[in-house]
């Protein structure tokens, strides 16, 4: 099996200008729940019979990461899954429409630990601000990390995000106290076989 990249620059030249980014809508009678950054779709794939009415839809930015989602989701028999290669610091507007998404995951995102990386982090005001105006009324924003550092930025650009904008949906800078979705990413698995902490944060838009 080719190895596959586990760090990609999502600001490199070839990356900001994806072809054949497609627009995904709803299914009818259903749901769009989108996690940013889905990898090899594990938590796709074991959230997929929980919301068989939903189409959920894996972001990812390695073509080949998408090519192994496909393969594994059609191994699993899951057919609401949809994996996608783009670029979520750009791709996001041409993705969905406004109002579209139900949901939001940002499951373990990168630290990218130096400085001079520190402006590819995913989660900041920007991403927050673009991801407000595609979710539907009350939609939901759950990101989840195993580095307080990463974690509490994120809380923070939710909590600063526009008076009223965003809640918290325990308590304002509170964090989710256990797991949410009856599915788990290949890094969640490896956390808790690890006993490693995981700092879970979950906001409503109002």
């Amino acid at each position: 099996m080719p190895k596959i990249r586990q760090h990609v620059n999502p600001l490199k030249s070839d990356l900001l200008e994806i072809k054949d980014v497609p627009r995904l809508v709803p299914p009818p009678g259903g749901f769009l729940e989108v996690e940013l950054g889905s990898a090899e779709a594990q938590f796709l794939i074991e959230r997929a019979p929980v919301v068989p009415e939903a189409t959920l839809v894996g972001v990812e930015i390695r073509r080949e990461m998408v090519t192994r989602a496909d393969r594994l989701c059609r191994e699993a028999g899951v057919t609401n899954v949809r994996n996608v290669f783009a670029n979520m610091s750009v791709d996001l507007g041409r993705l969905f429409a406004p109002r579209s998404v139900r949901r939001f995951h940002v499951n373990f995102p990168d630290p990218w630990w130096k400085a001079r990386q520190h402006k590819r982090r995913v989660v900041g005001s920007g991403l927050i601000a673009e991801l407000a105006g595609i979710l539907e009324p009350g939609g939901e924003i759950h990101v989840m990390t195993d580095i307080f550092d990463i974690a509490l930025e994120a809380m923070a650009s939710l909590e600063e995000e526009g008076p009223g904008l965003f809640v918290n949906a325990c308590a304002p800078w509170s964090f989710y106290p256990g797991p949410l979705w009856n599915a788990r990413s290949r890094r969640e698995v490896q956390c808790d076989r690890e006993n490693k902490k995981i700092w879970r944060i979950l906001y409503r838009l109002t």
